[in-house]
């Protein structure tokens, strides 16, 4: 038999915004923190976005444990108010009692009525007082007398105790209104992130907002995934806005890979371009090396063709004449390697799993997964 406590469950339980009772008691859903914990004086004209307009302020309905899920209600002595439920997290009904017993103070002999207010031996607990005999409609457990109908810590049989979010209804535990079972627990699918919608639908990162996975501050949804488009090389600017090879994306537009430049729309190695030697649109009649026209390529260490480079950092003809690395890779040691702007703008970079490039055109460092810079 399970003992009623806050560690017999492990719950996720997400913010849930109860709408006060009547016509006059205007709100929207949100999840923003109580700022006014209000029992009595008048009722706010308006209220931010997250909060309900109740007797004496605005008042975040999830939170607030007097006015949990609705203006004036109230969760009472040792209980808090989580996901608009009365729980302290112990079940519905139930009240917490020192650090991590949770009790039915209708029924509990050693919490009567209130925590700490033991029955004496002899008597029993029932409708929350200590008394001869159980009163009609409740069953004996103990010193317990319980309404196995709603009772959180009796229900429907003695010791039959229901978990944190659940609440005694007919004598089954049951996830409260507004919840859902997901696993062992009982979550708000409309706010739960690892819950979205529906059980194990996971948000992987972003925010559930009214059922619906959204992506966090700074990110947006491309094409189910949460991506930045200030520097994601697929959707650069925008969703679908992919760039070039030998492009990165930096500052959300496409920009040509540290060490090379962008000339007629292409991105070149203005190093040993022919057509663009040194800089965009300077063509030599012979080979280019070093940024400038050359005679020939002697003193050089490889010659591809017109160029005159070196293929140990060339991404063009990267440990061989002819040999292009892709756009997400550079050239290091005669190999091509992935890459990535790091966060800093200079080395060293602590983000940088392995090695860190200093800049060239770009504005940041280079993280590159090799142990040598171009």
């Amino acid at each position: 038999m399970m003992r009623l406590g806050l560690s017999c469950v492990l719950v996720f339980v997400g913010v849930f915004v109860y709408g006060c009772g009547g016509a006059d008691d205007p709100g929207a859903g949100g999840s923003a923190s109580a700022t006014d914990s209000a029992g009595e004086g008048d009722v706010p004209d308006d209220c931010p976005a997250g909060l309900v307009a109740c007797p004496g302020g605005c008042v975040d309905v999830s939170s607030d444990p007097e006015h949990c899920g609705g203006c004036g209600n109230d969760c009472g002595e040792g209980n808090t108010c989580n996901a608009g439920i009365c729980t302290g997290g112990c079940a519905v009904g139930a009240t917490q009692c020192g650090q991590d017993e949770c009790v039915s103070v209708e029924s509990d002999a050693d919490h009567c009525g209130e925590c700490g207010n033991a029955c004496e031996d002899g008597q029993v607990c029932g409708n929350g007082e200590c008394q001869g005999s159980c009163p009609d409609g409740t069953i004996q457990c103990g010193q317990d007398c319980a309404d196995a109908s709603s009772d959180p810590a009796h229900c429907g049989s003695c010791d039959e105790d229901c978990g944190a979010g659940q609440a005694c209804d007919a004598g089954m535990c049951e996830c409260a209104d507004g919840l859902t079972a997901c696993g062992q627990g009982c979550v708000d699918t409309s706010l739960d992130p690892d819950h979205c919608g529906g059980c194990g639908n996971d948000c992987e990162g972003g925010d559930c907002i009214d059922g619906a996975c959204a992506c966090p501050e700074g990110l947006e949804a491309c094409d189910g995934e949460c991506v930045d488009t200030q520097s994601d090389d697929d959707h650069c600017g925008a969703c679908d806005n992919g760039c070039a090879d030998l492009q990165a994306c930096i500052e959300g537009a496409c920009q040509c890979a540290p060490h090379l430049a962008e000339c007629d729309g292409r991105c070149v190695n203005v190093d040993s371009d022919p057509d663009h030697c040194g800089e965009c649109g300077n063509g030599c009649a012979g080979p280019c090396g070093g940024g400038e026209c050359q005679d020939s390529c002697d003193g050089f260490p490889d010659s591809c063709g017109d160029s005159c480079t070196n293929t140990d950092d060339d991404p063009f003809h990267c440990g061989e004449c002819g040999e292009a690395c892709d756009g997400d890779q550079l050239c290091a040691d005669g190999e091509c390697r992935e890459y990535a702007l790091a966060p800093c703008r200079s080395c060293p970079c602590e983000a940088c799993e392995e090695e860190c490039c200093e800049p060239d055109a770009v504005g940041a460092a280079v993280c590159l997964d090799g142990d040598e810079c171009p």
